[in-house]
Order: structure tokens, then C-alpha cells, then sequence
């Protein structure tokens, strides 16, 4: 949770701390439900409350939220570094990835939808006789069987040809998170366009040398391979930086937390969701159960003003080791940190430092120092590996092939039955 790595769209970024130092994105799917967390990072910052401290000086800032803080240990913190290997079934994910990306289709117009094809479709779904929103689409692509459709909505998909025009119908269950649709009956008349048939093209170094950077299999599987470590490499650097840093805050003896920041600041999460909500014109409470799992609104919100709490006991703990060790930072720093956060996620600094406060930058900026300095003066008790300068590298990508272990079987095979003869 510590390391400051993650898409410049994420759920809860909100909370101006390093706890934002992972994160998730979800994907984007054209004004649905499912990439209704996509904007709430972006707009969280800009339009969020001014607090007391934005335009402190850094010095007043460190201050201000060392002042209730009495430091326990922080230095020689043990935490482990591992860096997870990288399988095969790893870099096959990411080909399989690629080949679908680059795969082709057929319209079958003739045959009868089973389960299992994926079927393109037009929609429209009516509650007693009238349409309700989110119920239409067209040119949707469904496999059978999936079970992404409400009811028994694919199943009776199944046995049509295209061409075809059907009923189906169907009950929304009881729990769906609608109000206007739970436990209701709706049909939908449907139009089955055509069966999709997919053709996954082989990785071959023709494909490769057409859709990538690179002339053959064996040098692209070894960059797969590499971006997967480094990867890996971030993932346990993240689970070192949440260790120490978790450590540090245990360690500490913190009173007086600003109840007034931790207010204003879930309430600006929880002004920023529902905002995020109405725009893809979801009930707030679909979309917190959506994209956080949870069906009560209140106890989302409780669980936002834990976060924002945890968050400012993490900042206070920061500014009072930054405090006791002189730790501060610089114009150029900043900088740099924004820099290097644009080009993470191929955004541009402009962009990150309109989407931030100033404040937040600097704060932001001083955590990963302070970060650093609690590794550096840490104990890897797993291996002599800096994590701030893991310089090691992925291992070549084995090219043997089943073929080849099985030709070198037989060999083996032979020559033993040979020297047994």
C-alpha cells in the first residue's frame, strides 16, 4: 500500500497520503458500470476542500503534523525482500494476451447458437411493456454460457440462428441492486446478428516482427519476460516500503489527530464517488457495491473516514521522522517526483500537477524520501539486495519446447536400452 506506483485513475485515491503508493484501475468499457471508477482519482484532488495546511511552508507543515507524535523505533526495522520468479505460465498469460489481440473473426450466419459460441446481439428489455434504462444494446458480443446475462437470459439465446428475432424472459433477482428492477419480470426483445468465430493466430516471428517492436518469438518472450520481473520487482519493493512504514506508525504514539482534515476529507471522497456515480447514471449504493463490495452506505462511509483517518496518522508519522532527521525537500525534488509520476503513466507533468495540489505533491514527494530513509536504515533479513537499487535481472527465457523434451527423452531412452544391450 505504500509504494506511490499506481494508474493515474484509481478508486480511492483520494486520500493525499502515501497509502496511495498502490493502487488499482479498472477498465474502461464505454460508460457502463464497470469503468465507473475510472475518473474518481482524476477529479479528486482538484476540487477538494482546502485544508489548514495546503499553503504552509514545508517547514510549518513538518511541524504541524510532527507536533502530537512521539517516534518509537524506526530505525533497523527487519523486513524481507523477495522478488517473486517469473513462470511460464506467467509470460504465457501475456502472449495468450497478444494473440487475442491480434485475432480475427467470421460471421457464421448459418449455423444454430450453442453454448459456448459467442453470439453478437441486439437488445431491448421492457418492464411491463416499457423500456427501462441500461436494458438495451446493440452489436453486444455474449458468449453462452457465461453466465454474464441475468437468469437463464443466454440459455435461451441458444437453438436461434442469425437473423432471428425472440423474446426472452427473464426475472431480475430479488438482490440485484436496483430498485427499480429488483425481483421485477422484463422481457427483452432480442435479434441475434451472427455467431462470432475467433481465429488465434500462432506466435510466430512473422506476427511478432508485424506487431511489435521486436524481429523473432525468443527476443519478445525475453522482454515479456523482463517487464514481468521488474514488475515483480516493484510488487516486493511495495510489500518492504508497507512494512517499514507500517512498523514505524505501530511503533509511534500518536494523539491529537486533526478529526477536521479526516472529515473534509472523506467527505470529499464521498462527494467525488457519488459525482462519479450520477455521470454513468448508477444509484450511488450500486456503484460502492460495484467497485468497493459494499451494499450499506453507511458503513462505506465509515470505512472511508478509517482510511482518511489511517492516512493522516501515516502522514503525522512521516513529518515527525522527517522532522527528527533533518529529511526536507526542494523545488528540484518535486520536480523530479512529477516527473518521474508523468512518465510512469504516460501523462505529462502539466497534467500531474493540475490534477494534485500543490500541498500534496510536496507531501507526496517528502514520504518517498522518508520511505527510503526507513529502508536504507532498515534490515533485509531475506538476502544483501538494496531494494532501492535491485540491479538484478530476469533470467533468460528457456525456448525448449515439449517437442524437444520429448525428443530428448526418447534419446535418453535409446541409448540406455542400447547400453543395456
Amino acid at each position: 500500500m505504500r509504494k506511490f506506483k499506481r494508474t493515474f485513475a484509481v478508486a480511492i485515491a483520494l486520500a493525499m497520503s502515501v497509502s496511495m503508493f498502490s493502487g488499482c484501475g479498472d477498465k474502461k468499457d464505454g460508460g457502463t458500470i464497470s469503468d465507473a471508477t475510472a475518473t474518481d482519482a482524476q477529479s479528486a484532488s482538484t476540487e477538494e476542500t482546502t485544508l489548514a495546511t495546503d499553503n504552509m511552508d514545508l517547514d510549518k507543515y513538518i511541524s504541524y503534523y510532527a507536533e502530537n507524535v512521539t517516534l518509537g523505533d524506526y530505525k533497523n526495522i527487519e523486513y524481507s525482500y523477495e522478488v517473486a520468479a517469473v513462470s511460464d505460465s506467467d509470460i504465457q498469460s501475456s502472449v495468450d494476451s497478444f494473440l487475442s489481440e491480434n485475432a480475427t473473426y467470421d460471421e457464421d450466419k448459418e449455423s444454430e447458437a450453442k453454448t459456448g459460441d459467442t453470439v453478437n446481439i441486439d437488445f431491448t428489455g421492457k418492464i411491463d411493456g416499457v423500456e427501462f434504462d441500461g436494458g438495451s444494446g446493440t452489436n453486444y458480443d455474449l458468449v453462452l454460457g457465461s453466465g454474464s446475462f441475468i437468469d437463464d437470459f443466454e440459455d435461451q439465446i441458444v437453438g436461434h440462428k442469425a437473423g432471428d428475432t425472440f423474446d426472452v424472459a427473464v426475472t431480475f433477482p430479488d438482490d440485484y441492486g436496483n430498485d427499480d428492477l429488483n425481483g421485477k419480470d422484463a422481457v427483452f426483445t432480442t435479434t441475434l446478428n451472427y455467431i462470432k468465430l475467433t481465429h488465434t493466430p500462432e506466435l510466430t516471428d512473422e506476427l511478432v516482427a508485424e506487431n511489435t517492436d521486436f524481429s523473432n518469438v525468443a527476443d519478445y518472450k525475453q522482454d515479456l519476460k523482463n517487464n514481468l520481473y521488474n514488475s515483480n520487482k516493484e510488487n516486493a519493493l511495495a510489500a518492504v516500503q508497507n512494512k517499514v512504514m507500517t512498523t514505524a506508525i505501530d511503533n509511534s504514539t500518536i494523539e491529537n489527530i486533526p478529526e477536521d482534515e479526516v472529515a473534509q476529507t472523506a467527505n470529499d471522497i464521498i462527494a467525488k464517488l457519488k459525482q462519479t456515480a450520477s455521470s454513468y447514471n448508477i444509484e450511488f449504493t450500486d456503484y460502492i457495491n460495484y467497485a468497493y463490495g459494499y451494499d450499506d452506505e453507511e458503513k462505506f462511509n465509515e470505512y472511508v473516514t478509517t482510511v482518511c483517518q489511517e492516512t493522516v496518522k501515516e502522514k503525522m508519522v512521516v513529518c515527525a521522522v522527517a522532522k527528527a532527521e533533518n529529511i526536507t525537500v526542494t523545488d528540484a525534488d518535486v520536480d523530479a517526483y512529477v516527473n518521474k509520476m508523468a512518465e510512469d503513466y504516460s501523462t505529462d507533468a502539466s497534467t500531474v500537477k493540475s490534477t494534485y495540489k500543490e500541498a500534496d505533491l510536496r507531501y507526496y514527494t517528502l514520504a518517498e524520501k522518508v520511505m527510503n530513509f526507513l529502508i536504507e536504515n532498515g534490515k533485509n533479513t531475506s538476502n544483501n539486495i538494496n531494494p532501492l537499487d535491485d540491479e538484478t535481472e530476469a533470467p533468460a527465457v528457456d525456448e525448449t519446447t515439449e517437442a524437444d523434451t520429448a525428443e530428448d527423452a526418447a534419446s535418453t531412452e535409446e541409448t540406455e536400452t542400447t547400453t543395456e544391450e
